[in-house]
């Protein structure tokens, strides 16, 4: 099965329009962590993963030796496996993809390697080849194949990253990269190769799931570029390089479980799990509701990312039956509502939604309402447009009635009682593209105005972006080059007078010539950047005061002085805090 890439820039913040089809409007795959780990369930020699915690990485919080663990690996036999009904699930939930651990941080190969006699077939009891019956089964399924790989990370290899308790070579306890020829070693030992094997064994793969980050810029761009060279249309995850760096893969990957307060201006996944753990633990029985997992699917694609949702098989092969029963729940509800979710785009609204989300597809806007309003009047203020006709997606054929509310909005009748499904879905036709009312920032007598990165309209190369480093991931603004590259708020002034004008942001050492005027009304300020050593070491700063001379609406807006060869800066948000108040 050929995945044939739109066409488009590759890489380095890549838009949606420059992704495939099965990627950009198939939203939801199914993510597997499935390994020697499986078997152990989350415990060792009588102790337990801690609740929370996540059992595929039980040979780093135990400090399993690698002879001990190798034993594990050894035994490991998952007779009860069957690649068909694993597909024949993920077709069943509605997902569109699927990917699997080829090689987690453990090091242990989950497919034949000539690379590395520690796989499954050359070492563990079961003796047969997961991945090429997985890629077969996906393939007649129509579920396109990827594959995940610690490039990074692996526990098993003197000069890797991991495991300090076995290795005094071990990348992380040389400081890093003090001995660069000893992980130089490892990559062109193991991590490169068995990458090569992936790439030209297991017919077309649709994406590469690289994790954990690695040091430098060209050792990332090694890994993208071969898989780039090798199969052209597969795809690269964010994670391809180190959290520090720009965006190497094709789309950005969120931290694990991340969810974004707003939009993200670029192509994203998010991969999330459906109970704690992403490895299989008896012990964890936390499980998300079908009903949480839509409202996060629809969430998701309504700010323009795909979910990647995990499931972890048992020692034995088997998934386990709640992951199953939630799985083939939302796959129920996507059978009658998939419209408002595949091939859809961001909502226009520039706020969020008091009943839910919204996602879009041409001139219908499909509202997804979780919080059922008690007087049955669903209520959509900021849409311009005239609404033509408003049908749940369940019962097309009963219209829905609406009306223009006295403050400009629209009102839509629902039905008496919210009808029996996860996610009521109405649909609404609309006359011409969206034209949403911008968001209006409205200042409270004698406080500051604060301006974020989420309330803000982007303006020429700007773009909302996020970049994964620390537990939550960083978010910011950035590619503004030039004097049109700009950030915008439509801001309701209560008080006449004197600001000082604060601006949170970071720069780049090299970034020093970047001069940057932020406006409000007729009145503007003027700074120059301020480089720091950490790329997104954000801090405050005060650029200078600015006269607001009358009430009402204005624009805010911040934007380079002249054309840059670089960013002008990481921006987070600007205050205007009034002065002897």
């Amino acid at each position: 099965m050929k995945h044939k890439r739109a066409s488009g820039s590759r890489g380095a913040g890549a838009r949606a329009a420059a992704l495939p089809e099965w990627f950009s409007g198939g939203k939801f795959g199914l993510f597997i962590h499935w390994g020697p780990y499986s078997a152990l369930g989350g415990e060792w020699n009588g102790k337990r993963i801690e609740p929370g915690d996540i059992a595929e990485w039980i040979m780093q919080r135990f400090r399993i030796p690698v002879a001990e663990y190798r034993e594990v690996a050894a035994s490991f036999d998952p007779v009860r496996f069957d690649a068909r009904e694993w597909a024949a699930l993920a077709k069943s939930a509605g997902m569109r993809y699927l990917v699997v651990t080829a090689k987690h941080h453990d090091g242990f190969a989950m497919y034949d390697s000539d690379v590395s006699d520690y796989n499954i077939v050359d070492h563990a009891k079961f003796g047969r080849d997961p991945l090429r019956e997985l890629s077969e089964a996906c393939a007649e399924a129509g579920i396109v194949f990827g594959v995940y790989y610690s490039h990074r990370e692996d526990w098993d290899h003197p000069y890797a990253y991991g495991n300090t308790w076995d290795f005094t070579t071990s990348q992380a306890n040389l400081d890093t990269m003090d001995h660069p020829e000893l992980f130089r070693r490892y990559l062109d030992e193991k991590a490169l190769p068995q990458l090569r094997e992936l790439l030209t064994r297991y017919g077309p793969l649709g994406i590469v799931w690289f994790d954990r980050g690695i040091y430098t810029p060209e050792q990332g761009r090694e890994f993208a570029d071969l898989v780039h060279a090798l199969q052209p249309d597969c795809l690269v995850n964010g994670r391809v390089g180190h959290y520090d760096q720009e965006l190497l893969g094709d789309y950005q990957s969120l931290t694990d479980n991340g969810m974004p307060a707003g939009g993200i201006e670029e192509a994203w996944e998010t991969p999330q799990t459906l109970n704690d753990t992403w490895g299989f633990s008896k012990f964890d029985q936390n499980w998300k509701s079908a009903g949480e997992i839509v409202k996060r699917l629809a969430a998701i694609v309504s700010k323009g990312g795909n979910y990647l949702l995990n499931v972890g098989p048992t020692g034995e092969g088997v998934i386990p039956g709640p992951s199953v029963e939630i799985l083939r729940s939302v796959g129920e509800w996507l059978g009658k509502n998939g419209e408002s979710v595949y091939g859809t785009s961001v909502s226009p609204f520039p706020a969020d939604l008091p009943w839910g989300f919204c996602t879009r597809k041409g001139d219908t806007l499909y509202l997804h309402v979780f919080d059922w309003p008690a007087d049955g009047i669903l209520r959509l203020e900021g849409l311009n447009n005239r609404i033509r006709k408003a049908v749940l997606l369940t019962n097309k054929a009963g219209e829905l009635r609406f009306e223009r509310d006295a403050r400009g909005g629209w009102s839509i009748v629902l039905p008496a009682s919210r009808p029996d499904t996860i996610d009521p879905v109405v649909a609404v036709r609309i006359a011409g593209p969206p034209d949403i009312a911008p968001l209006v920032i409205r200042q409270k007598g004698g406080e500051p105005v604060v301006l974020d990165h989420l309330t803000a309209s982007t303006r020429g190369r700007a773009v909302k972006r996020f970049n994964r480093r620390g537990e939550e991931g960083e978010f910011h603004i950035s590619k503004m080059t030039g004097p049109g590259d700009a950030i915008e708020w439509r801001v309701d002034m209560a008080d006449p007078g004197l600001y000082d004008v604060s601006v949170t942001y970071a720069a780049r050492p090299g970034w020093e010539d970047g001069r940057f005027t932020v406006s409000a009304g007729r009145a503007r300020v003027t700074a120059a950047v301020r480089t720091r050593p950490g790329w997104y070491d954000h801090r405050t700063e005060t650029i200078g005061r600015i006269r607001v001379t009358k009430k009402g609406e204005m624009s805010v807006r911040l934007h380079p002085e002249r054309r840059l060869d670089h960013d002008l800066m990481y921006f987070r948000s600007l205050e205007l805090a009034p002065v002897d108040r």
